[in-house]
This record gives C-alpha cells, sequence and structure tokens, in this order.
C-alpha cells in the first residue's frame, strides 16, 4: 500500500487528507511515523469486502468503517423511455443551483456517515464538489432535472481512469423538498439513454444504507458488480 494526497478534500476540511492505495501491506511502523509527522489529519482507503485481512490490518492500526459501497454495472442496451421531467445539459448559470443542492441534498455519504466529520464540513463537502461538477472543473458531462425552470436536481458523469467505454455517476442528488417526485429516476433515466450511447458501460456507487437507491438501480436495469468497504482514520491534533 502507498500513501497518497488529496489536495482538493484537504482544500475543503481545511486539514490534510491522504488516501491509503495499494493491495500490499502498509509496514504499522511506516503508517504510525506519518500520521505522528501529520497531526490533524484524515486517512482514507477503500477496501473490497472480500479483503478481510486488508480491512483487519487497518483497523488495527486505528481505521473505522465509515460506509459501504455497492457499484452497480449496466451494459448500455436498450435506453428506457424518455424521462417525464424536463432534463438539460447543465449551464453556468445553474452552477449556485447545483451547488446549493449539493450542499443540502446529502445525508448519507461517507463524511455525513462520520461521526468525527461535523455535518457542515460535509455539506461543505459535497457543496464544492457540486459546483466543480456544474463548471466543469471536474467530469464530463452534467445535466439538471427542471420544475417551473429552477434545478431541482442534478447528475454529474465521470469517464473512469479516462476510460471512455464506461461511464460512471459521479453525483446525483435532488433538493430534500422534492424528493420522493421521481426527478432522481427521471435524471439516471437521462443519463442510460444519453451516455449509454456513447460507451459500453455504465457504473454507478452508492452506500449499502441508500435502500432506495439500491432499489432503484435494480429496477433501471443494474446489477451489482462488487463492493467496498470505506474507511476512515483521524489523526490526534
Amino acid at each position: 500500500m502507498s500513501l497518497r494526497e488529496d489536495p482538493w478534500l484537504a482544500g475543503v476540511l481545511e486539514r490534510p487528507v491522504f488516501r491509503v492505495e495499494g493491495d500490499s501491506p502498509l509496514a504499522p511502523d511506516t503508517l504510525r511515523a506519518h500520521v505522528a509527522e501529520n497531526p490533524g489529519a484524515l486517512y482514507w482507503a477503500r477496501v473490497p469486502t472480500d479483503r478481510v485481512g486488508t480491512a483487519r490490518d487497518l483497523a488495527a492500526a486505528g481505521f473505522y468503517p465509515v460506509d459501504t459501497t455497492v457499484t452497480f454495472r449496466r451494459h448500455t442496451g436498450a435506453p428506457p423511455e424518455p424521462p417525464v421531467a424536463t432534463i438539460i445539459p447543465c449551464g453556468d448559470e445553474h452552477a449556485d443551483e447545483v451547488a446549493e443542492i449539493g450542499g443540502t441534498a446529502f445525508g448519507s455519504s461517507r463524511f455525513h456517515l462520520d461521526p468525527a466529520i461535523p455535518d457542515r464540513l460535509a455539506d461543505r463537502v459535497k457543496r464544492d464538489w457540486a459546483r466543480n461538477n456544474a463548471t466543469g472543473e471536474r467530469g464530463v458531462a452534467c445535466s439538471v432535472a427542471l420544475r417551473h425552470g429552477r434545478p431541482e436536481g442534478f447528475l454529474s458523469v465521470v469517464a473512469t481512469n479516462g476510460d471512455a467505454q464506461r461511464r460512471v455517476i459521479d453525483l446525483v442528488a435532488v433538493r430534500p423538498e422534492s424528493q420522493g417526485r421521481g426527478l432522481g429516476r427521471a435524471l439516471v433515466e437521462a443519463f442510460i439513454r444519453h451516455q449509454g450511447a456513447e460507451c459500453d458501460e455504465l457504473e454507478v456507487g452508492t452506500q449499502a444504507a441508500n435502500v432506495a437507491s439500491l432499489s432503484m438501480y435494480g429496477a433501471l436495469g443494474f446489477s451489482v458488480a462488487r463492493t467496498s468497504y470505506v474507511m476512515h482514520l483521524h489523526a490526534a491534533a
């Protein structure tokens, strides 16, 4: 394993952030020395659920699980019927609205589930992340769902490791007061229709605790491709 800095997340959380990557064991002394040299830092790792030994070693080093991610995959195939909502490409004029949705619509992300991260910072992570999607600083596409001319939800897309044959939902969210009206499903259906014409496979990850999303992706033809734990370690300040 190796340690890689996460400068964007560090800037949002206003503390050093490092990601633990790779499959080989990370020497405990190496990790302890790194933690000692970076007081107040956040360390995080994504571990496949069948790598129990790796999860055990990270837990022994002080990491704890904050989320279990379920990743779905769908071959493009036949697209669904056109969505009932008005879905259009996100423009610069939508950036503030998309950022607002990002900062208020999430409650079960790994940042919100971690009791050591205040909700205001978890909201800020998603707000800034959404704004980067809307302005094109992150991802390859972003769309918004309009009701009465106002963005009520958005969906952003990335290409994994530059792989043009697979497109991934980066973020999808709907205003809390507009949830339950089918806007999230309409955004995902538009994603299948539009991005499915550009690649061979579509992918999305969601939290195991988000039962509604799990059901929706299954109903739209996605199947489980992999699962993983997300683990955090907070260095003493």
